[in-house]
């Protein structure tokens, strides 16, 4: 979100006639963590590649192509983040 909609978001919030049980409830909802989604090993990695892959995955050609889907990332420049309210 923008500095803008979080701020609009801000007034809205702050506009509301909200009880101390509803304040805690929205609170709890805005610190909730986020979800985390556990970290693949290389092998399983490598089976569910293979496996989207299907009946191709058998070729030669199926572990060539994931060795080079693999290792794809390797020489580009890192993602850069770019700020688009400026």
């Amino acid at each position: 979100m923008t500095s803008f909609a979080l701020n609009n978001l801000w007034a809205y919030l702050q506009g509301l006639s909200l009880s101390q049980n509803d304040r805690e409830w929205l609170a709890n909802k805005l610190i909730m963590p986020k979800e985390t989604v556990p970290e693949l090993t290389a092998e399983e990695r490598k089976a569910r590649f293979l496996r989207l892959a299907g009946i191709w995955s058998k070729d030669a050609e199926g572990e060539e192509y994931y060795q080079m889907m693999k290792h794809r990332n390797d020489e580009r420049p890192l993602n850069r983040e770019i700020n688009l309210d400026e």
